[in-house]
């Protein structure tokens, strides 16, 4: 009897902890290989990937694979984010000129498209994102 209880009291506390967790991006296991690295720049209200020109570029990347994300603020006076809605991943704050954050996340495994935008500006800086 004393057993069932506990295995039952774990189970709850496994289902609540699970119900907590964000949906889309998938936690990541200790010992996985090192993230791959996308480096994105803000200036001019557009987000570009570091070194390249293409304004709001599309982010090609691998069902499973593991992401880390850089986003710098070069835009003087005016703040900004990276948000994926439907991944319930994004910086953890708006950031001002000269400030970089950085997220650790996997891609879901669902090959498609998903959008990407920077929160407060999300009619101008947007664009999508590639799952292989």
């Amino acid at each position: 009897m004393k057993g069932s209880i506990v295995r039952i009291v774990l189970i709850g506390v496994a289902a609540l902890g699970a119900a907590a967790l964000p949906r889309g991006a998938v936690i990541v296991p200790a010992g996985d290989p090192a993230p791959r690295e996308i480096r994105i720049v803000v200036k001019d209200m557009t987000f570009y990937v570091d070194g390249q020109d293409m304004p709001n570029p599309m982010l090609r990347v691998k069902a499973g694979e593991r992401i880390r994300l850089v986003l710098r603020n070069e835009d003087a006076g005016m703040t900004h984010d990276f948000a994926v809605a439907s991944w319930k991943v994004g910086t953890r704050a708006l950031m001002d000129k000269g400030e970089e954050d950085a997220l650790v996340f996997r891609v879901p495994y669902q090959r498609g498209t998903t959008p990407y935008h920077c929160t407060p500006h999300s009619e101008m800086m947007r664009g999508t994102i590639q799952v292989e």
